[in-house]
């Protein structure tokens, strides 16, 4: 992950020194307030969906939706935060079926989801922006903070047995995480504004999974998940300028 955030770092170093002659001669960017909403599209073992490997969480590509704001310096920089929702969704419950009717040697096996797979973030930290035009300005940002996650559960069904149901438990974790992006952001009125944002984003929580109704250890089995949840966003928004 400090992989990731130093080359974050390194190229929003790099558009700050390139760019910042030209913005120069530009006029203050305003501060704002808005809501933002788009595709949030994970990556990694987080989204695999491999029976047999105990890394994969079969979270697939879903949607972000959140509020942002900043307070821009007459410098140029601000401090500003962002709180979303970042929603993905699960798949491969026919995999995780058919992995469970061949480890347990039934004839059939149903795989019923329980809860999603979804973060909640809470992040800060520093914006600088560029005015590109009257109307069009760059924003670039570091962002830390809290992630709340959950990691969705599922109920294994063998042969329509109520008596050999079994499952692995909805869980939930907490832990730091960051994003670093770009935007664009393009006045249609004095006071209003069209967002359009690219991040990076990475946590690793660490998931403490129950089971119920487990007397042997057959099949897939899950007590602990500690990988990644990263990936990119990809967001449009509108903001009131101040």
């Amino acid at each position: 992950m400090m992989k990731h955030i130093f080359s974050s770092i390194s190229l929003l170093l790099l558009l700050t020194v390139s760019l910042s002659s030209f913005a120069q001669d530009k006029k203050p960017v305003k501060s704002y307030i808005g809501i933002t909403g788009g595709v949030s599209a994970p990556s990694g073992n987080f989204v695999k969906g491999d029976y047999d490997n105990d890394k994969s969480g079969f979270a697939g590509t879903g949607a972000a939706i959140g509020l942002t704001g900043v307070y821009y310096f007459k410098s140029g920089f601000g401090i500003g935060g962002l709180a979303t929702y970042n929603g993905y969704g699960f798949k491969g419950a026919q995999q995780l079926a058919d992995g469970y009717k061949e480890a347990f040697d039934v004839d059939s096996s149903t795989v019923k989801v329980d809860g999603s797979n979804h973060t909640l973030n809470i992040l800060v930290g520093p914006y600088y922006a560029f005015p590109l035009g009257k109307k069009l300005s760059l924003d670039l940002r570091v962002l830390g903070g809290l992630v709340n996650a959950s990691l969705a559960g599922n109920k294994v069904y063998l042969e329509d047995n109520t008596d050999a149901t079994f499952g692995q438990k909805k869980s939930t974790a907490s832990a730091f995480g960051f994003q670093a992006g770009a935007g664009l952001r393009y006045a249609i009125a004095p006071h209003l504004a069209l967002l359009l944002n690219v991040d990076y984003f990475s946590s690793k929580p660490d998931f403490k999974v129950s089971n119920e109704n487990r007397p042997v250890n057959a099949g897939r089995l899950i007590t602990r998940y500690h990988e990644s949840i990263s990936g990119i966003n990809g967001n449009l928004g509108v903001a009131y300028q101040f």
